[in-house]
């Protein structure tokens, strides 16, 4: 704060300048253009994440299904556990899962499921909020390992 020539204190000091009419502004664009172009980033992102996962999904079945081909074709000590019948069905209903999970989320309607989930939480807040620390708690487990 400095002095005005008035003896009053002048709360604008510099190149600042009072605006009480609308929103205060910086030189460099603007808080609001920065935090508008920050969201715009963040939702272009997030709505090219769904495909990313997919692809993930759809790479990781097919080494599944690759994997389990060749173990079979091996000659090695291992033969006898990648030719279980057990073993390759095991193989074949997670890579079919993740086949399957792949194809909904390119065809899922993320809008719809956004709003149905806001549905499940205002009316079962309780519910909802277990859900979340059960899922929580296990993607924790399974990232520490």
């Amino acid at each position: 704060m400095e002095r005005s020539e008035s003896g009053g204190i002048n709360p604008n000091t510099g190149s600042e300048q009072a605006n009480f009419g609308g929103p205060v502004e910086p030189e460099s664009g603007g808080i609001t253009g920065r935090v508008k172009s920050a969201a715009s980033t963040v939702k272009d992102k997030a709505s090219s994440l769904p495909a990313i996962i997919a692809d993930g999904l759809e790479s990781g079945a097919k080494a599944l299904r690759q994997n389990r081909t060749s173990g079979e074709t091996a000659t090695s000590g291992s033969v006898a556990i990648a030719n279980d019948s057990s073993i390759a069905a095991v193989t074949d209903t997670l890579a079919s899962g993740m086949q399957s999970s792949a194809d909904w989320l390119r065809e899922a309607d993320i809008e719809k499921l956004k709003s149905g989930v806001e549905k499940q939480v205002k009316e079962h807040p309780a519910r909802s909020l277990l859900i979340a620390l059960g899922a929580g708690y296990l993607i924790g487990k399974a990232f520490r390992r």
